[in-house]
Parts: structure tokens; C-alpha cells; sequence
């Protein structure tokens, strides 16, 4: 399954890196030191070590790094403000026409048309093209909806019949593996697959709540930041990033250090990675919006302070006040019901936390009751799917595997190499059939379940992946979850943060989801060989050979492609890591 998404639509912060008006001012009046009056604003260049660059807006690092609280705003005798470097004309103070002083006069001029320019650019981030205010989360937007088998494929829809009668041939044919595995080789829950999944399954469980109660570490820095004992811009992120590599590594070490079997190890990895996305879009999301409050408090101290003198010129002015109106905005618009910081608590984070979503939202629709009945289907379909495929990896997968080891030990290249084709053919319908159920174990049953327990509302965990015509499509298809995280925070973050195009932004989340696939690859097989992510990462020239005219236009074609690589992909990804 690929984590790789690229995104619909442009990011609407590609330009994050853009000084805000009031960042301007600062800089710009660092620059004049020796001016007659000196400015309090002291700040430090826009922070772009944060790897999440596309939250770290630029007035509220001004505001985080100056020196000036708000009191000091209204009661320094001796703070001074440049106002010379944007007013409209030179202060009446004096009449010298020195050298000096004309090129002072030139530099404020020059500093006044940059300033114009900022405050242009500021307000494309912002603002859309209407006027209305652009929020930074406005990417993604959860709602009420049913995923697509619960939408399409109930009774009486057109299709109904069908999925009844393809249910009757699944339960036909894992009846018949079943059948046949009990006769040849006994009962199925004696099977080597059952008694690996039942290894160790109390020291896992608790090596699993383990991690999950260290993800709270994110909330006690958020209480921190709240109560003013760490800043976010300087600290805060920095602690996080901190966790997030051990919280990752630590768990990956313990799993290998006890020896669990190679199940437990790779469900583990990924509930780790999971868990390590939820803690991610927790901190940053909040870590965003205490910028924007600094940032808020900063602009409304500076306008208060100069109301009455009317020494700021009219673009700082228009810049203070659209900071001002867009700050309220988004800290208003994120919830009515809890607003920010009041959502910071362990109880958010616990709901958060059991939410099938690794984007973090202060609200999300909620429904208002558990439904009984649909929640049993789907916890019947759990248990019925899970047998069907431990029956059909144990009996047709399990022999295959065996084989591909004796290859590896006993027969040189060049003879693994020319059965190896018979050993992909062998593979493909066993494989096919436990990726299928696999998608429809989590992203229908897992997940439908999960969300119904906890009436969350936005069941949107897939869509139309298998109408592919390109692997475009089937990157934000597949797994909507993942594409949306990827989407806000590696994405629209790698643009923002450094400076890339969305070129080399698409490449750099393709990148991070094959060397994360590749890492469940080492954990599983216990060795690094490279092939998944090179085939992921091939996937980059197929979806621009998909834009070519040879293929532009023909979705019946690119849909062949695509299914000609759902089939022999992950057969042939698992047969080398196998044999070779």
C-alpha cells in the first residue's frame, strides 16, 4: 500500500517564506542603527529549521523573539519607534540637507516601496482573490461521510445483488481452503500463522500500551507552552522533533531486543508510525495557532501604542490591522464550541487519539448515537476476514515462502533466476487475494468499527482507488488518511519551509513514504535490499509517462497499467526479498 500522495490542488501557503508587513519593519529598522530615533522591534530572521516550516509564521516568530511584552508597549518612556523609515514625508525636527542625511531619506524611500511590496505579497497568503481570509487549514475539511461499500453497496442499491453473490463465492472458496487444510494438515488454529500471531501476545500488548501512553509526552509540552514555562518557536517544536525520532527508533529496537516474532515486530512499526503521525499534527497544529496569538497580541500592543501619536505610516498601519482581523479569524474559526488554547487537555488528546484520523482538528462531526447492529457486522467481518486470510496465507502462501527459502540457501543465481518467474506466477493469486482483503479488513471493517465506537462521523477512508488511470490516482485514492497527512504536513510543509517547488515537494513525500515502506520491509524480513523503494520511487516516471499524449486521454488504458501493477507489484516486491 502506498503512502505517497500528491495533492489535488495548490498548497495554499506555498509562499510561507514571504517576511509578513511587521517583520519588515523590524528588519528593515535593524538595519538603520545609527537613525536619530531607535526601534524596540528586535527580531530574528523568519526560523526555517522547523521541519514544519508552513506553521511557523513569520509576524508571530517576530512576536515570539521580541523582547517587548505587551506593557512595555504601553508604559517604556524610552521606547522609540523609526517611524522616519515609512512615513509619508521626513520629520520636521530638522531641515538638514547634509549627505547623510539625504541618503537617509533615499534608504526610506527604498525601504518604503519594499514595504509596500511585503505587505502585497502578505496578503496573497492570507487573503484569497475575493477578499475572503484564507485559513492555513483549509486544505482539509472534515464532514459527515459514509465510506463508499456502506454508501453504494446496501440494499437496494443497483449493485446490491452483486456484492451478495461475490460474498457467497469468498465464503465458498475459504471454506474449501479450510476444508482442505483440515483434512491434510489438521486444525487450522494449530497452524504455524495462528501460533505466531498468539507469541508473546501479552509482553506485545503491553509493549503496545507503552507506547501509546508515551504520545501524551506532546500534551504536557502543549500545557508547558500554555502555562508559559516553554516557547513553542524556540523550544517547544524542538522537543517534539526530539520524541518523535526516539519515539520511532526506541520502539523499533525494543521489538528486535525481545525477539517477538516478525508479526508482532511489523504491527508494532506501523502502529508507531501511526501513532507518530497523530503526535506530529497534534503539536505542530497547536504550535501554529500560539504563533498566531503571539502574532495577535504583537500586532493589537503596536497599533494601541501608536493610536493617538499617528506616527505608522499607512502600509504599516493596513499591515497591523490585516494581521490583526486575520489572527481573530483563524483562532475563532478552528471551534466555537472549545476554543484555542482551551482544547489543550489530556482529554482532547485521548479522543483525538482514538479518532481513525493522523490529522488533528479541534471538532470533527460527530455522530450522536452508536448503532448496534452496524457495529456488530462490521466486528463479525473482522473475525471472518482475518480467518479467511489466515486459512488462505497458511495454506497457500505458507508453502511458497518455504520454497523461496530453500531456493536462497541451496541453488545459485543463475538457477533462482530463471525459476523465479514460476515463483511470481505461484504467488499472484494468494497474494492478490490477501492484499484485497487486507484493504477491505482496515480501511472497511477496522476503521468503519473504530469510528462507530467513537460516532465519529467523516468515514471518508477511501475512495474509487481501483478506477485508477494513473498512479496519481492511487496514491491519494488508496488511503485518504495518510494522503491527508501528507498533504499538510510533508507537502505543503516542504514548500514552505524550504523553499522547493512542488516538484521537488512531490518528490520529497514520495521519497519519505518508500524509505517508511522500506523500513516495514527490514522489519519484517530482517534484511535491507532496496527494492520496494525503488519501485515505489518508479512510480514517479510512470505518473509522468501517464501525462505523455501517448497515454493522455485513454483511462481504459492507464487503468490496465494500474491493475497490471496491483497484480504482479506486491508479488514480485515480496518473491525478491525473498529469493534473492
Amino acid at each position: 500500500m502506498s503512502l505517497a500522495s500528491i495533492p489535488m490542488k495548490d498548497p495554499p501557503n506555498d509562499e510561507n517564506r514571504s517576511f509578513t508587513t511587521a517583520q519588515m519593519i523590524t528588519k528593515k529598522s535593524k538595519k538603520f542603527k545609527n537613525s536619530r530615533r531607535k526601534s524596540i522591534l528586535t527580531t530574528d530572521e523568519y526560523d526555517n529549521s522547523s521541519s514544519e516550516g508552513h506553521l511557523q509564521t513569520s509576524a508571530s516568530n517576530t512576536a515570539s523573539s521580541t523582547e517587548v511584552e505587551d506593557s512595555d508597549l504601553e508604559t517604556t518612556p524610552k521606547a522609540k519607534v523609526d517611524t522616519s523609515a515609512f512615513a509619508s514625508s521626513e520629520s520636521s525636527e530638522t531641515e538638514s540637507t547634509t549627505p547623510t542625511e539625504l541618503k537617509q531619506r533615499i534608504s526610506s524611500e527604498k525601504r518604503r516601496k519594499e514595504l509596500s511590496k511585503a505587505y502585497r505579497q502578505h496578503r496573497k497568503l492570507r487573503y484569497k482573490q475575493d477578499g475572503s481570509i484564507r485559513s492555513k487549514f483549509a486544505d482539509i475539511k472534515s464532514q459527515p461521510r459514509a465510506t463508499i461499500f456502506d454508501a453504494e453497496i446496501q440494499f437496494g442499491s443497483k449493485f446490491y445483488g452483486f456484492a451478495v453473490a461475490f460474498w457467497f463465492a469468498v465464503t465458498a472458496f475459504g471454506a474449501r481452503v479450510l476444508l482442505e487444510y483440515e483434512t491434510t494438515q489438521g486444525s487450522i488454529l494449530r497452524s504455524l500463522i495462528v501460533k505466531l500471531m498468539l507469541k508473546d501476545i501479552w509482553k506485545v500488548a503491553a509493549t503496545d500500551l507503552a507506547m501509546y501512553l508515551s504520545t501524551y509526552f506532546s500534551v504536557f509540552v502543549q500545557m508547558f507552552v500554555k502555562k508559559g514555562w516553554v516557547n513553542w518557536s524556540t523550544t517547544g517544536w524542538k522537543l517534539i522533533g526530539v520524541f518523535e525520532v526516539w519515539f520511532v527508533g526506541f520502539f523499533i529496537w525494543f521489538a528486535r531486543h525481545m525477539e517477538y516474532p516478525w508479526i508482532a515486530k511489523i504491527f508494532l512499526m506501523l502502529h508507531s508510525i501511526v501513532m507518530l503521525m497523530k503526535v506530529h499534527s497534534y503539536s505542530f497544529y497547536n504550535g501554529y495557532l500560539w504563533n498566531i496569538t503571539k502574532e495577535l497580541k504583537f500586532s493589537e500592543g503596536y497599533l494601541k501604542k501608536h493610536a493617538e501619536d499617528d506616527s505608522l505610516s499607512e502600509e504599516v498601519s493596513n499591515a497591523l490591522t490585516s494581521s490583526v482581523e486575520f489572527c481573530k479569524f483563524e483562532l475563532s474559526s478552528q471551534s466555537k464550541e472549545y476554543p484555542f488554547p482551551t482544547n489543550i487537555s489530556l482529554s482532547n488528546f485521548f479522543m483525538y487519539s482514538m479518532f481513525p484520523t493522523v490529522v488533528y482538528e479541534i471538532d470533527y462531526p460527530r455522530n450522536e448515537r452508536i448503532r448496534k447492529h452496524y457495529l456488530f457486522g462490521k466486528i463479525a467481518g473482522i473475525f471472518g476476514v482475518i480467518f479467511l486470510m489466515i486459512t488462505i496465507a497458511q495454506q497457500n502462501l505458507y508453502p511458497i515462502v518455504m520454497k523461496c527459502l530453500e531456493m536462497r540457501e541451496t541453488l545459485p543465481l543463475w538457477d533462482r533466476i530463471q525459476q523465479y518467474p514460476l515463483i511470481i506466477l505461484d504467488t499472484i493469486p494468494p497474494f492478490l487475494s490477501i492484499y484485497i482483503l487486507t484493504f477491505y479488513l482496515i480501511w472497511e471493517l477496522i476503521l468503519n468499527a473504530i469510528a462507530e465506537l467513537t460516532c465519529f462521523a467523516d468515514r471518508e477512508f477511501y475512495r474509487y482507488w481501483w478506477n485508477s488511470v494513473d498512479w496519481n490516482d492511487y496514491a491519494r485514492d488508496w488511503n485518504v488518511p495518510i494522503h491527508q497527512f501528507l498533504l499538510r504536513h510533508v507537502y505543503h510543509s516542504s514548500i514552505s519551509a524550504f523553499n522547493v517547488s512542488k516538484g521537488s515537494a512531490t518528490l520529497i513525500t514520495f521519497l519519505l513514504s518508500s524509505v517508511v515502506h522500506e523500513l516495514a520491509m527490514w522489519v519484517i524480513f530482517d534484511k535491507l535490499r532496496g527494492y520496494l523503494l525503488l519501485l515505489q520511487m518508479a512510480q514517479l516516471p510512470l505518473i509522468a509517462m501517464s501525462k505523455t499524449p501517448l497515454l493522455k486521454g485513454k483511462p481504459t488504458v492507464g487503468n490496465c497499467i494500474f491493475w497490471f501493477g496491483i497484480v504482479f507489484g506486491p508479488s514480485l516486491m515480496c518473491t525478491m526479498y525473498l529469493v534473492f
